[in-house]
């Protein structure tokens, strides 16, 4: 046992100097912005620069560390256990910074093998290259759970492609307690199964259905759910709501409502078309249209992509985002939540390896919003 994990760390090992580089320059960034920004806090009182990149949802996760769950219940409880346990011997600002980048470095592993086990060897660097220098990857580097959800859900895949199903379904459950749309990993290995298992026994659709459902395998499925429901069953108990973050996360919004997905096309439709500038405002069309909209049509176009390559598990890991996009209007924070949607990243590579301008010019254009993202973030700016 010993061995195993000594031989597992020197695989990791190679990642995390990369995510220990990607947090150098993170931060070398927020110095550069502000260190010699007169109106800045760190100029001003000689702060640590990662002290401003505490900001928004942060803010919550290190108050339910403290304090536990005193308010909303938008904020799912893996991530902040993980920095409960690793604040018993760190400061739980530090233990937030340390938890995702462990995460981030075993998310880089996990992509790494799956690049390797599924034929895209050849592209596996340009895909986390993109993967690390989208507009809202700085997300990776801050106290918030895409690291934790990223590792957790580039594993379950790669677990999936392995045929492990107990790993995957375990892995499920904690998907389900980091992110609401940790659920949609159940349809996901619903699928798998059914590919992995649809034509062994040469039955019809019907009776190979039934024959999965009878197998262990279906058995392990139920784990995913499970992690939703323990939670959903704790809001239950501390606030008397069964679904607290479905009503917690109405509150939060604001703005943002549910809606039918011919609603949320007419309305994008109407602030393209019909309203003029001067009523939607520069920053809201942009922010609506070009920042928002435009991470959709990424999302739309790796959708399109693996269902044309019929790599099904992938496919529906995308088509379920853009589903529950396009019942959101205005698509706030679309940008940072496909971030996680790793197989994006897959997909620009694929499009790009035959052409190295075009990936260097998408490379080039990420790269500055993500310079831009983080220097708007250590600000107090809401990028995402």
């Amino acid at each position: 046992m010993l061995n195993r994990i000594i031989i597992l760390l020197k695989k990791i090992t190679p990642f995390l100097g990369i995510t220990a580089l990607y947090f150098f320059l993170g931060l070398l960034i927020v110095f550069l912005f502000n260190y010699y920004n007169p109106s800045s806090l760190v100029w001003a009182e000689r702060y640590n620069p990662y002290y401003l990149l505490i900001r928004w949802d942060s803010i919550h996760y290190l108050n339910i560390v403290l304090q536990g769950y005193t308010g909303s219940a938008v904020f799912f409880p893996l991530y902040p256990l993980i920095v409960y346990i690793f604040s018993i011997f760190l400061a739980p600002v530090f233990s937030g910074f340390l938890v995702s980048f462990l995460c981030l470095s075993v998310a880089l592993y996990f992509l790494n093998k799956l690049l390797e086990e599924t034929g895209h060897k050849n592209i596996k660097e340009r895909t986390i290259v993109l993967l690390l220098f989208f507009p809202t990857a700085m997300f990776f580097m801050l106290v918030y759970t895409e690291s934790l959800f990223l590792a957790l859900v580039i594993s379950f895949f790669y677990y999936l492609n392995r045929r492990n199903w107990l790993a995957a379904a375990l892995i499920g459950f904690f998907l389900t307690l980091t992110r609401n749309i940790g659920s949609f990993c159940w349809p996901i290995y619903l699928t798998a199964l059914f590919i992995a298992y649809k034509n062994t026994e040469g039955l019809r659709i019907g009776k190979q259905i039934v024959s999965i459902i009878k197998k262990k395998e279906f058995l392990y499925s139920f784990f995913i759910p499970a992690g939703f429901l323990a939670f959903c069953t704790y809001t239950y108990f501390h606030s008397g709501n069964l679904f607290a973050f479905l009503t917690d996360q109405k509150n939060w919004s604001g703005i943002r409502s549910f809606m039918w997905p011919g609603e949320t096309l007419y309305n994008f439709y109407k602030i393209i078309f019909i309203d003029s500038l001067d009523k939607t405002g520069l920053y809201t069309f942009l922010r609506i249209v070009v920042i928002e909209g435009g991470s959709f049509l990424i999302l739309l176009a790796a959708t399109i992509y693996w269902i044309i390559k019929k790599h099904w598990p992938y496919a529906l890991y995308c088509l379920l985002n853009a589903l529950l996009f396009l019942c959101l209007y205005p698509m706030t924070s679309v940008n940072r939540y496909v971030v996680v949607i790793f197989p994006i990243f897959i997909f620009l590579a694929e499009i790009t390896k035959k052409a190295s301008w075009l990936f260097y010019f998408i490379l080039a254009i990420f790269f500055i919003f993500f310079i831009f993202n983080i220097s708007l973030f250590s600000n107090g700016a809401w990028v995402g």
